[in-house]
């Protein structure tokens, strides 16, 4: 995960400029940075976890095809014992 690099003091700068008060863009600020301080996902992370879900796919499918061999083979065996 990546973190957000955020400047605080050319924000606070850039919205005094558009007319906000100091105060007005210290709180808007302030509120930004403590949501960027989580971390977020990047393009590799979601690529991995694509990754990681076609993986699990081709697992489930494997083992639905094996499931479904052995009931064949149990119906066949069941089917010659009658």
């Amino acid at each position: 995960m990546a973190t957000i690099t955020f400047d605080t003091r050319k924000a606070v700068r850039t919205l005094q400029a558009a007319g906000f008060a100091e105060g007005q863009a210290d709180a808007v600020v302030d509120t930004l940075a403590e949501a960027f301080t989580d971390t977020v996902a990047t393009k590799t992370d979601i690529a991995e976890v694509k990754t990681d879900i076609a993986d699990l796919k081709a697992e489930v499918f494997r083992a639905l095809w094996i499931q479904g061999a052995g009931i064949v083979a149990l119906i066949v065996g069941l089917t010659k014992l009658l």
